[in-house]
């Protein structure tokens, strides 16, 4: 999803906001779909004038209901970018964003000592204190706002910005959240990364241009592991946007380890998302392409990706020789480990691929290997989920399924998310389907597939 276009206007509303960003979205839309989209077009589909259009997109005026936002965002395939972000441009309307956010420091209780005698000031207050809940990543917890969506756009607003900020012990916060993401369930380290999210964007709004480099890393680094997350959680629109803002962060960090990381990284979890094969394996290769010879944990996520999607396609040999070389790769000295890298990755890999395509020995003692060096829940309970896949391409559906549904009973449901979910339905895609109706095991395995997932 592109972000607006950068303005030369310094006090930018959210109206100018929403209509630059409708103005670019269709710019772009014949380079997404290969039609192209005028304001004439447009105005066809969404009921509106041209002239109408044009001052949205100028940032003039408004929609004037949720609907027309709605034919807006359909006619232009935007996947319900505008639809979350309007309550929040509904609210700050027309007021300049710096105005806004230099309000920030009141409170609710100070707002209450002006009584009766503010009411004549309550919208203003209203959008000023939405704001400031905005910037401390509060809203986080109201449903709309779950997927940080708002904060994103803030995050967005302000990557290219420069004023004073802190470097402190922002390495450190990061690789607090790789351990969490690893070890916590992913609803509650939603939250703690939306509220650091937050800190990184008012952080970026104040940076200098000394430090400013340094926190787009740590933007790039943040957004990515929301949208790792997020893709637990099975928010993947919300996860595909996020993606989209780590590689922004990442670019502009001219950090080519951070670059390479963040690419390697969507292409890995997007092995989980409704996305096809193919683009997995764009994704991976261009990641690929940009690391050249430099080994990093980036390279090694990438190539990781690659050999999954070649063996999820049934290209066995293709997915083996990928499978080696991410083995010659990962014996060599790796550059940037605080990236979260760990060496049960590559046997996580070892063992997706033979699983699906390979030798059993060789998956099980990938198994093995990668629960003696785990490093999370999520790639022990996968890996377990991959030993059925195996039984039941080698014939043992029944004993597959059987072994799925029990991975997922014995597990904590706060723990219980759309990944391993999605692992655990490929051993039922492995079955044939003349070959399903007859066995005992179906029932219990789609019951254990039916739990619900924390949001």
């Amino acid at each position: 999803m592109p972000a607006p276009r950068k303005s030369t206007d310094r006090y930018r509303s959210m109206a100018h906001y929403f209509g630059a960003l409708v103005r670019d979205l269709r710019d772009t839309y014949e380079l997404r779909t290969g039609e192209p989209m005028t304001v004439g077009r447009l105005a066809a589909r969404t009921g509106y004038s041209p002239s109408m259009l044009g001052a949205v997109e100028r940032g003039e005026s408004l929609p004037e209901s949720g609907q027309r936002v709605q034919a807006i965002d359909d006619a232009l395939r935007a996947d319900g970018h505008l639809k979350t972000l309007w309550p929040v441009v509904q609210r700050l309307g027309h007021r300049p964003l710096d105005e806004l956010a230099s309000t920030t420091n009141r409170t609710i209780a100070g707002y209450r000592e002006y009584g009766n005698s503010a009411l004549a000031e309550e919208d203003d207050m209203e959008r000023r204190h939405l704001l400031q809940l905005a910037g401390l990543g509060l809203l986080a917890q109201a449903p709309i706002f779950s997927t940080g969506e708002p904060l994103r756009q803030m995050l967005e607003l302000t990557l290219d910005s420069t004023g004073r900020h802190s470097r402190d012990d922002w390495e450190l916060v990061c690789a607090g959240h790789v351990y969490a993401v690893n070890n916590q369930p992913p609803a509650e380290v939603r939250d703690d990364l939306a509220l650091d999210l937050a800190a990184v964007q008012r952080a970026l709004a104040k940076s200098s241009p000394d430090q400013v480099s340094h926190l787009h890393q740590v933007a790039a680094w943040l957004s990515a592991l929301h949208a790792n997350v997020l893709t637990r959680l099975g928010e993947h629109g919300a996860s595909r946007r996020w993606w989209t803002t780590a590689r922004h962060a990442a670019d502009l960090s001219g950090d080519r380890d951070m670059q390479v990381w963040v690419r390697g990284s969507e292409a890995v979890f997007g092995l989980y998302m409704p996305r096809p094969a193919e683009v997995v394996l764009t994704l991976a290769r261009n990641a690929q392409q940009l690391a050249g010879e430099r080994v990093t944990p980036g390279l090694i996520g990438a190539v990781s990706a690659e050999a999954q999607a070649l063996a999820v396609r049934g290209q066995r040999r293709e997915a083996l020789d990928r499978l080696r070389h991410l083995h010659d790769l990962a014996s060599r000295s790796i550059s940037r480990q605080e990236f979260g890298w760990s060496p049960d990755s590559v046997w996580f890999t070892t063992s997706w691929v033979h699983s699906f395509s390979g030798s059993s020995e060789t998956a099980r003692e990938a198994r093995d290997a990668t629960l003696a060096v785990s490093s999370g829940y999520q790639n022990e309970a996968s890996v377990r989920l991959h030993e059925a896949i195996r039984l039941s391409n080698e014939g043992g559906y029944n004993e597959g399924l059987v072994l799925a549904s029990q991975v997922i009973s014995q597990l904590d449901p706060a723990y219980l998310t759309h990944m391993i979910l999605h692992t655990a339905r490929m051993v039922l895609g492995t079955v044939p389907v003349e070959k399903r109706s007859g066995l005992p095991s179906l029932g219990d395995y789609r019951a254990a597939l039916a739990v619900p997932v924390p949001s």
